[in-house]
């Protein structure tokens, strides 16, 4: 189990690497979103790994991760420090960076700050911020979102949301308790920190920032990020393209791999 101290707390990770080891390799950084975990993406490394080094990482609370405690309390730029503390850590150098979700919000948040160490941004499904509309809907009748988590915990909160349309793909009742399996290993506390984060953060004035090229995988029928945000999004980045995932809901890289993995070999092309 691979794990590391960084910023006053242990962080997991996975790190998938069957390139040819004597020639050059380039670096995928993959982050989750809200609730989830590195093992989300396992679909996506067969596909993948035999090219690249394909590293995911568990966020701060999240999976096997842990957090620093009420004493460092959660933050935007606290997020940001973590991902370049990571990076340090494992001397990753000039990533191709994919972030999921509020994940993308970081990965935003990094790419802009940290252009030396980013030589491509990949956003999958991600919103500028969770407004209010989004907070209402994620507090799933609750008076906040922050008092669903609290009151319902991380699986009963994961439970009820994983039911509502445009989430998760449907059909497979052990993929589902799988995924909420993977919510529930979140402490509650941890989600309601990051959930006012991203309630209370808009990365839309740093997309100006990012000067590398990028690419949006956009999902058409997700509950969380309109298509319309999407396409603001790829018209802020200065070097984007947009490709429209046509998935059940929001998790197109679970409901479509395939097809996210197709665009995004495409777009990394260019590097080679």
């Amino acid at each position: 189990m691979p794990e590391i101290k960084i910023n006053g707390y242990v962080t997991y990770y996975e790190d998938d690497d069957f390139t040819e080891p004597w020639k050059p390799r380039q670096t995928i950084l993959i982050q989750h979103g809200f609730g989830r975990t590195s093992q989300f993406w396992r679909q996506w490394v067969p596909m993948l790994a035999g090219d690249y080094r394909v590293v995911r990482r568990d966020l701060r609370g999240h999976g096997g991760s842990g957090d620093p405690g009420a004493s460092d309390p959660w933050s935007f730029d606290g997020l940001v420090r973590d991902f370049s503390g990571f990076c340090d850590a494992l001397d990753l150098k000039d990533v191709h960076l994919l972030g999921e979700s509020t994940g993308g919000m970081l990965a935003i948040g990094f790419a802009a700050t940290h252009p030396v160490r980013v030589r491509s941004l990949t956003l999958c499904g991600t919103p500028t911020t969770i407004g209010p509309a989004e907070q209402k809907f994620l507090a799933l009748g609750h008076d906040t979102w922050q008092g669903a988590l609290m009151e319902m915990g991380s699986e009963g909160w994961a439970r009820k949301l994983l039911s509502q349309p445009g989430t998760a793909p449907r059909g497979d009742a052990a993929r589902t308790e799988w995924s909420i399996q993977q919510f529930a290993r979140a402490r509650a506390e941890s989600l309601a920190g990051y959930s006012r984060v991203v309630s209370t953060t808009d990365v839309t004035p740093l997309l100006a920032e990012v000067k590398v090229p990028a690419l949006v995988l956009a999902p058409t029928r997700s509950a969380a990020t309109p298509m319309s945000e999407q396409e603001r999004i790829a018209a802020t980045l200065p070097r984007a393209d947009l490709v429209r995932i046509a998935g059940e809901g929001h998790e197109i890289y679970i409901d479509r791999p395939e097809e996210c993995v197709s665009a995004l070999r495409s777009f990394l092309a260019q590097f080679v």
